[in-house]
């Protein structure tokens, strides 16, 4: 929208947070208000005259509006997600009230489809725009750096409403976390990544105590966190109390002191300061008058930022605001609140919007008479029942429909989450499922069947598609094994059998024993493959499948189906990824212990570069690379996102010439 003057906004809801944005937008140069939608009609119309705007009572024809480039949801927490979504995928930019949603799934698939659909999408907090945040940020810096601090900060008021009020209302998402308890945790986060150089701070734990309402809220909630081993905060919100609602900032020998964080002196006729207080008693008084105000600030940037053709704020990133919903989530869970919103059967995500309509191509399986994608869904980074069918719902739109799961994933979650997704779903015949089971120290015989039947119950399925020994154990004769399996196939358990983490030799001798005994042998094998060699094991008995193993694979028709098939982050170029589009978790040290050789290490340099030319990421060409290398080879991925997800589709339709594959391994 480079060139436009100023932008037309339309808001949805006629509330007192509506009205604020509709008094404060008078004061704006680039931007104006134009129309308002809301459910009531009265309310609309009343809010309508009473600013000189358009009342369209049809969602519908709100959003589909020409008139209108961007909306500004101020609607309860509860509706958060419906209408920024129904807003993103109508094209418009949004400027959502925060918190941006109820909980991390929400807010994921909001951020994936504004950047899909090209539309700017920002969390309402105003602080962060303001001056007086910008200036807190240069003081810690210059006054702070290398410091051990600790932050306190706090926002809560006392609110004598009655149940149904949307701050009481479990159904509205109310509870103070959710409504004021954002902003310290948000604001503690932005400090702790000033403090490392960083736009933000995700914590390393957090310690939780709240006071819960009858109707299940959160009226009072407090969190330690611990963010490094030099910074630390305790932040705390309230609906029932009235607290200090300031910031302060604590080293050995000084502090900083903020009395209006979140309001930015709103309520002081734009009067705010920062206090520098030094250990002798010494204080400076940083301060700043506000003529513009601060609504008006953050309708002023969000309005730059859609000029400028910007997806998301300079100020507050969508990989913050995810940060933000998670921790928020982590926090509000712990305090034992529980929101419909968070089960998949109440969640507004689904079946209200088809996300994806690109589908991935499936081939032939013979031996399960069933096509199955070429990528497979690894299931065990899947953090509730909500990601979980959030995740499998997304990788199935895309035409996935291969699963990986184990029986110890995720203490049995893993086999839980899935089995809970294809019953509702009911498409058993349409999925595959590999599980695996007799992981060491119980990698035996006798711990094969008690453990498919425990995995079977919890999948709600009454047999595997594929069924893979999860680790090999050499003081086991391979007869053991195969014997075992074959039982359990003969019964109609396990359609197909498989080795996960299996040497080349005692996998060759398991197919000798099968043909001699004339038993089903292995169909599948499970092992680490990747454009990247592991030069050290992931974890203890996992293992590489090399080019002469892979050959035998092929010459017997058995399918590789290989984990961390993009070494584990190993082809991510952080630079490409500043703002958190993939999430994989090996610290340095793990990546430098099991991938970091000479070979390696060129190996990524070539993939950094091939991919610049070919216009895809690293990490997707080295998936390709695994696509591309045999078409047997259906690699499994763990996304804990739909931005991972689609990442992993893209790899699908890259094509790789013999040349170029020969050149990133030669």
């Amino acid at each position: 929208m480079k060139g436009t003057k100023k932008i037309n906004w339309g808001v949805i809801g006629a509330g007192s947070i509506a009205s604020a944005f509709a008094h404060s937008i008078k004061s704006s140069k680039n931007a104006t208000l134009i129309s308002v939608h809301g459910r009531s009609e009265l309310k609309t119309n009343k809010f309508s005259k009473k600013f000189n705007i358009k009342a369209i009572l049809s969602l519908e024809k709100f959003l589909s509006s020409k008139e209108i480039d961007a909306v500004y949801v101020a609607t309860p927490h509860n509706t958060h997600f419906l209408y920024s979504m129904e807003a993103i995928q109508s094209k418009k930019h949004v400027l959502c009230e925060k918190p941006l949603s109820v909980n991390s799934v929400e807010a994921m698939i909001l951020v994936n489809e504004a950047r899909k659909n090209e539309v700017f999408l920002m969390e309402a907090f105003m602080y962060r725009v303001h001056p007086q945040t910008k200036n807190l940020l240069k003081l810690l810096q210059e006054n702070f750096s290398g410091e051990e601090i600790k932050i306190q900060s706090s926002f809560g008021f006392k609110a004598d409403v009655n149940q149904q009020h949307r701050l009481r209302n479990p159904d509205l998402a109310g509870g103070a976390i959710l409504d004021v308890g954002c902003y310290p945790l948000s604001m503690s986060r932005l400090i702790a990544g000033a403090m490392e150089n960083k736009n933000f701070l995700d914590p390393l734990q957090m310690e939780v105590s709240s006071i819960l309402d009858e109707t299940g809220i959160d009226l009072n909630a407090t969190a330690k966190i611990v963010f490094s081993k030099k910074i630390e905060a305790e932040i705390k919100t309230a609906i029932n109390e009235e607290l200090t609602n300031d910031l302060v900032i604590m080293s050995k020998e000084k502090k900083i002191e903020v009395k209006q964080p979140w309001h930015c002196g709103q309520f002081e006729n734009g009067n705010s300061s920062i206090r520098l207080v030094f250990e002798n008693g010494e204080k400076k008084d940083f301060d700043f008058h506000d003529e513009i105000g601060l609504f008006t600030r953050e309708i002023d940037h969000a309005s730059k930022m859609i000029m400028e053709e910007k997806i998301e704020s300079d100020e507050i990133s969508h990989a913050d605001t995810l940060g933000n919903m998670i921790w928020l989530e982590k926090w509000y869970q712990d305090a034992g609140v529980k929101y419909s919103q968070n089960l998949p059967e109440k969640s507004p995500i689904f079946p209200t919007h088809n996300l994806n309509k690109e589908l991935l191509k499936k081939v032939n399986i013979s031996e399960l008479e069933k096509k199955g994608s070429r990528i497979v869904f690894g299931c065990d980074n899947q953090t509730s029942s909500l990601h979980a069918s959030a995740m499998f719902d997304h990788f199935f739109e895309l035409g996935g429909n291969i699963f990986d799961t184990a029986y110890i994933y995720n203490s049995g979650k893993s086999d839980s989450y899935l089995g809970e997704w294809i019953a509702s779903r009911n498409i058993s015949k349409e999925v595959i499922v590999l599980g695996k089971g007799a992981h060491t120290p119980e990698c035996e015989p006798k711990f094969i069947r008690p453990q498919l039947e425990e995995s079977l119950e919890r999948l709600k399925l009454d047999s595997l598609d594929i069924y893979c020994l999860h680790r090999d154990n050499l003081q086991i004769p391979v007869s053991e094994f195969i014997d075992a399996l074959n039982e359990l196939k003969d019964e109609g358990l396990v359609k197909s059998i498989g080795a996960s983490n299996w040497s080349f030799k005692r996998f060759k001798e398991a197919m000798e024993y099968s043909e001699k005994s004339e038993k089903t042998g292995f169909t599948v094998l499970s092992n680490n493959f990747s454009l990247a060699t592991m030069i050290n094991p992931v974890w203890p008995g996992c293992i590489h499948c090399d080019e002469d193993f892979l050959s035998y694979l092929t010459e017997k028709e058995v399918k590789l189906f290989p984990w961390s098939s993009q070494a584990r982050g190993f082809f991510i170029e952080k630079d490409l990824f500043p703002k958190g589009d993939h999430f994989s978790n090996p610290t340095l040290d793990e990546e430098k212990r099991v991938w970091h050789n000479e070979v390696n290490l060129k190996r990524r340099e070539k993939c950094f570069k091939l991919s610049k030319e070919l216009e895809c990421s690293p990490i997707e060409l080295a998936l390709a690379y695994v696509l591309n290398k045999n078409e047997n080879i259906f690699p499994l991925v763990g996304p804990r996102t739909v931005f991972e997800s689609e990442s992993c589709m893209k790899a699908t339709k890259i094509e790789l010439s013999k040349s170029q594959m020969d050149w990133l391994v030669e």
